[in-house]
């Protein structure tokens, strides 16, 4: 075994895809740091709240065409504190002397890490975006088009049983059914049409509705590999990276579905108040169970291989701006739990403060601002961006001792977005 097999798997995870994905499953774009509560500088505001659709007074002259691609990656890591540094001096280093006297050495510290690490898991998700925004007079409003591609993996450490290690010949033998990891896949195509208008007006102020329909296509997958397998694969000169077990991940067949988004959004010259209700429908998709008939039977109960669905989003959002809307304060507050493409609860909240500059392109329009999850790993990310013309950069970290990322730090996270959009 030549290679830290775990952190192969998260390496070949981060292959898959590099997250950008509409904003009910994670914030994209110049929205990771504007907040959800979003900003009209932005063309990827109504696939925030589709309500953001309709015209408002950042609108120039009545109209407003935009067009944009995002690139995003996200990438977050639970109960692994040491993982990397104890496998690949622990264990990989034993199977790799062929020394069928250090079995009971190597049972040992296998036992150790199960036990340490179980549950622990880490996932990635990635992907790209591509946003049209029209509003016009003429429609009443405005229409959005967006059409991403997003890919997830996770990879789950799971023990069921104390490992028993014994030899044959000069291999060492792991007895199945006793601890492994799972892994999981998912590929998510959609296409969503939006649509908004201002619908009453009354003291300055102006009441906005929207309606997204979307069209999802995903692909779903997930393997419990034994770790019998593992050592298996790797005694003697062998050397299979974890990455050769992901590799059929991304094949099978996929399951479709439709699901629509709604919004509400009161705008006025000082402070704006909005609800958005996302993936109403509970859309489902059926998931593709790849392991072995053996793994599957001995690991009953300790991985999920049913459908996947993904849950209703409620949140209310707020801001306070400037009227020349330079200056914005804003907000946003999830009302219920939902989950990610991997699964993993989310319940988001946001603060953030942001100066758009509308000058040249060389006077970035600069955010900060803090966004935090209530569930699942419940972390915080710290969020800064800034734009440059047509360029948008932002990220968003738990930590800022990315050297530690890997071994030093039991939980942590990393949201990064680039891309562009133009306005005419």
């Amino acid at each position: 075994m030549k290679r830290q097999l775990l952190l192969s798997c998260i390496l070949a995870a981060c292959a898959t895809g590099a997250n950008a994905a509409p904003s009910s499953y994670m914030p994209i774009g110049p929205n990771i740091t504007y907040g959800d509560a979003s900003n009209s500088n932005t063309i990827y505001s109504p696939l925030a709240n589709p309500s953001y659709n309709a015209i408002n007074k950042s609108d120039t002259e009545g109209y407003r065409l935009g067009l944009g691609v995002n690139g995003q990656i996200n990438y977050e890591s639970k109960g692994l504190e040491g993982y990397s540094d104890y496998f690949k001096d622990k264990i990989q280093a034993v199977i790799d002397t062929n020394n069928p006297a250090l079995a009971g050495t190597l049972q040992t510290n296998l036992n150790n890490y199960f036990t340490k690490y179980n549950g622990g898991h880490v996932a990635v998700q990635g992907g790209v975006t591509i946003p049209l925004l029209i509003k016009s007079g003429k429609l009443d409003g405005g229409i959005s088009l967006d059409i991403s591609k997003q890919y997830a993996t996770q990879v789950n450490v799971v023990r069921k049983s104390n490992v028993t290690v014994t030899t044959s010949g000069t291999n060492f033998v792991v007895t199945p059914g006793s601890a492994g990891w799972n892994l999981s896949y998912r590929e998510l195509t959609e296409m969503a049409l939006g649509y908004g208008k201002n619908v009453f007006s009354k003291n300055g102020g102006t009441l906005s509705v929207g309606l997204t329909a979307r069209y999802l296509t995903m692909l779903s997958n997930t393997k419990m590999l034994d770790f019998s397998t593992v050592v298996s694969d790797n005694n003697g000169s062998s050397s299979k990276d974890t990455g050769d077990y992901l590799s059929d991940l991304n094949t099978g067949s996929s399951s479709s579905a439709i699901t629509a988004d709604i919004g509400i959004n009161w705008i006025h010259d000082n402070y704006s108040l909005g609800f958005v209700g996302m993936n109403l429908t509970s859309p489902t998709f059926k998931t593709h169970d790849l392991s072995t008939t053996a793994t599957s039977t001995s690991f009953a109960g300790y991985y999920s291989s049913s459908d996947f669905q993904l849950k209703p989003q409620y949140r209310i959002t707020g801001q306070l701006n400037t009227e020349s809307r330079h200056w914005t304060l804003a907000g946003s507050y999830d009302l219920a739990k939902a989950n990610d493409l991997n699964n993993q609860d989310t319940q988001w909240w946001s603060a953030s403060a942001s100066y758009a500059t509308n000058s040249a392109w060389y006077v970035p329009d600069l955010r900060l601002g803090l966004r935090g999850n209530m569930a699942g790993n419940k972390n915080t990310y710290t969020d800064v961006g800034l734009t440059f013309g047509f360029l948008n950069l932002d990220v968003a970290t738990t930590t800022t001792d990315f050297s530690g990322v890997i071994d030093k730090q039991k939980d942590s996270g990393l949201i990064a977005s680039a891309g562009i959009e133009f306005d005419f």
